[in-house]
């Protein structure tokens, strides 16, 4: 017992009561049986050399020795003799530093004549307690009890450290999925041959992309799939919008957080061997209170690489995936959880272990280590990061969640590095890739700044960066920011936006990428008008710099708080009689591109649905579409889109967007903007032309929208694709009629939806 408590004492007692069951020496099946002759020994008092000192005296005491060698010869099968004796070794090298006295240098005592000498000790007997001066052997019964705690304990240690593993083969499956489905959905894409898209086009699918779905099973599995689990909200109509604070998943995301819940709560709970007389804790309580603790410690710092991996946007699971920003970070999130539920269990478990086995004044002793009170504030932390990563949170004061998010992470793997010192590096493998995995996102974030603001044009042998011109519309409520770029744009992408020369500099926003055009002298004067408030001499260098870049990217910002409203309170600072409003000197940085462009060009029917500054999203698949119809390579034949906003007239004017003679190609290119159906009124009460665009007051009726393209698609065998980005009502009414549409009408109704969470 002394011996234990210093064990307690030193914390030793987070792997187990004795040294010999550290993680840096698991012990194998063959080795268990010698494992518990010196377990059992070790704890008996042996004169001679290395009385008091638990290793010295186990390997280099003559009498001890030859008792471990005695009756491990004696109770141990023949071939879990050299494997145990080899671990008995081992453990006297890694605890002890000392070298195990071998079983040569002790034949003279291991004869049979005088082992048979030996005295034979019982757990009862009084000689336990005493100062042994020969060698000894136990009972059998005292034997089979040590072997069983040893197996048990054994049988915990590897069932925490499958279990652990198990988490990654859970999400090692997940991803498996996801990329095959990408796979598969790229090699259906390059299948489909662009259709005819000419004035003689009638407008009807042509026979070779409607097979019968009774002769393809796989595609009639993959249409109930995406009809019935990907596209449907969990709990319709909530998916943008807010349920009770929580976002709300689809039906396959919840499939697959619920059922990681489960698994680890089931994980957690299932397979605890205790029993009354285990010789390291009596009674039943403290066992199963220690193997819970060491079983939600375990699979919480399994789970950590886990959220690390899922957290960053520079994520090559992303890019195998395909799948959004948004649906990682609903797993990052909800792995947090889990972590921090079985971080805190962890620590309840090894509070109720130390009471249950009557150790309370260790407990309290133990606030005096650094590593134990590390582990305290891990979890402290943790449970923090998730407090504060609730939806309110993330929305009314990203800026000051994201510091404290990143600020208490690094806290948290600090804190866990000293919490696991005392292991020798044993957890190491759980914490290095958190740094790695952090390390390599920030890394390309870097790398992407450069490439997007940094261009060295070889011929010139000059280098060129960025440039913005940022300007505000009050009819619109629209920040506009014009960046030149060597980049190439597409549709689908987002970048991150940073103004480095602040205070805050490291903050970064994402936004849409909403317009792109090559440098014209039209752009180039436009932009050098721009630029004139606050000119310096050195004005026209930058002006000039902005034209010999390929591309100029547009991104329309509704501002609300923080960074968004900071820049049109600038604008409005240098406001003059013109009603947009011009700063210059803003220096911002690009990050990016991130996302993909959904395929809308192997659909038939295109039905674009955008609210507000959700327009920002649909120009470039408009862009996009206007270049694969001048090369022949989209299959759409008809394109509508519907724009709902306060202001339509003013934004249409204020955000220079394409007019229907820019954006209709021949007959075979027929859009639509503005609001395409009232909803409670006539649609001839209020419409007003504008540059050929027809604009309707009301709100929008976008079930009947849908509902009605999905009728004329079926009609005409032809695929739809609706794509809707706007406010969260309005993107939650899209999905939710697709999602009906897609069981009334036809299985060829795809939705997409362009929408950025975190």
């Amino acid at each position: 017992m002394i011996a234990i408590r210093h064990l307690l004492k030193v914390g030793l007692a987070v792997v187990g009561l004795f040294p010999w069951h550290g993680l840096a020496l698991e012990v194998a099946v063959h080795q268990e049986c010698v494992a518990a002759v010196f377990g059992i020994i070790g704890n008996l008092n042996f004169e001679g050399i290395g009385y008091g000192d638990y290793y010295l005296g186990l390997c280099q005491n003559p009498l001890k020795a030859t008792s471990v060698y005695a009756i491990s010869r004696a109770y141990c099968p023949p071939n879990d003799l050299d494997p145990g004796l080899a671990y008995f070794g081992l453990a006297c090298q890694s605890y002890g530093s000392v070298e195990l006295i071998p079983e040569a240098d002790l034949a003279a005592n291991l004869t049979d004549k005088a082992v048979n000498s030996f005295p034979i000790l019982d757990q009862d007997d009084k000689r336990v307690l005493t100062n042994l001066t020969t060698p000894v052997l136990i009972s059998r019964d005292w034997f089979e009890l040590g072997y069983r705690t040893e197996d048990a304990w054994d049988y915990e240690h590897r069932t925490h450290i499958a279990y652990g593993f198990a988490m990654y083969g859970f999400w090692g499956g997940v991803l498996v999925i996801g990329a095959l489905h990408r796979l598969i959905t790229l090699i259906n894409e390059s299948r489909l041959s662009p259709s005819s898209t000419g004035p003689e086009d009638t407008g009807l699918a042509d026979s070779r992309e409607k097979p019968t779905e009774k002769n393809r099973p796989i595609a009639s599995l993959y249409s109930w799939i995406r009809k019935h689990l990907i596209t449907p909200s969990a709990l319709p109509p909530y998916r943008s919008q807010l349920l009770f604070g929580c976002t709300i998943p689809t039906r396959i995301e919840a499939f697959i957080v619920l059922s990681y819940w489960i698994v680890n709560f089931v994980l957690c709970c299932v397979n605890y061997r205790g029993f009354k007389g285990n010789l390291y804790w009596s009674a039943v309580a403290p066992q199963i209170w220690r193997y819970i603790a060491d079983r939600t410690g375990i699979l919480a710092f399994a789970n950590l690489p886990l959220i690390w991996m899922f957290s960053g946007r520079n994520n090559i699971f992303i890019w195998l995936t395909g799948w959004q920003f948004s649906t990682f970070n609903l797993f990052h999130r909800h792995i947090a959880r889990i972590a921090t539920v079985q971080a805190i269990f962890h620590s309840i478990g090894y509070t109720a272990f130390y009471f249950t086995a009557g150790f309370a004044d260790d407990y309290r002793e133990s606030f005096h280590e650094a590593w134990w009170c590390l582990g305290v504030v891990a979890t402290i932390s943790m449970s923090f990061i998730v407090l504060f990563s609730f939806s309110w949170f993330r929305r009314k004061i990203y800026e000051s969640f994201l510091l404290i998010h990143i600020t208490l992470s690094i806290v948290v793997i600090i804190a866990l590095f000293y919490h696991t010192s005392i292991f020798d590096g044993e957890y190491d493998p759980y914490l290095w890739p958190l740094v790695a995995i952090w390390s390599f996102d920030r890394f390309l974030r870097i790398v992407r700044v450069v490439y997007c603001n940094l261009h060295v044009r070889l011929s010139k042998k000059r280098l060129h960066r960025s440039v913005a011109a940022i300007s505000y519309d009050q009819d619109a409520n629209i920040v506009r920011i014009q960046i030149n770029t060597h980049v190439r744009p597409r549709p689908g992408q987002h970048y991150y936006l940073y103004q480095p020369f602040r205070f805050t500099g490291w903050e970064n926003h994402p936004f849409t990428l909403a317009y792109w055009s090559k440098p014209t002298e039209e752009t180039i004067q436009a932009q050098a008008g721009s630029l004139t408030t606050n000119s310096t001499a050195n004005q026209p260098s930058k002006i000039h710099a902005a034209a010999e870049n390929e591309y100029i990217l547009s991104f329309w910002i509704r501002p609300y708080d923080g960074w968004t409203r900071r820049l049109r309170d600038i604008c409005l600072k240098t406001q003059s009689t013109s009603r947009l409003s011009a700063i210059s000197r803003e220096t911002i940085l690009l990050e990016g591109p991130y996302g993909k462009a959904e395929p809308l060009w192997t659909f038939d029917e295109v039905l674009l649905i955008a609210g507000g500054s959700g327009i920002a999203a649909m120009v470039p698949y408009i862009l996009d579409h206007v270049s694969r119809v001048a090369a022949g390579q989209t299959r759409i034949r008809g394109l509508t889109l519907v724009w709902a906003d306060h202001s339509a007239k003013a934004s249409i004017e204020s955000l220079d967007l394409p007019s229907p003679d820019e954006i209709s190609i021949g007959d075979a290119c027929q859009e639509t903007v503005g609001n395409g159906v009232l909803k409670g009124k006539e649609a001839t009460d209020d419409i007003h032309e504008a540059d050929s665009l027809t604009i309707k007051m009301g709100r929008p009726d976008i079930p009947m929208l849908i509902e009605s393209a999905a009728a004329s698609a079926v009609e005409s065998g032809s695929r739809l694709a609706v794509m809707a980005c706007g406010p969260s009502g309005m993107v939650d009414a899209a999905r939710e009629a697709t999602y009906r549409a897609m069981g009334n009408q036809s299985n060829a109704v795809e939705y997409f939806e362009e929408a950025f969470g975190w």
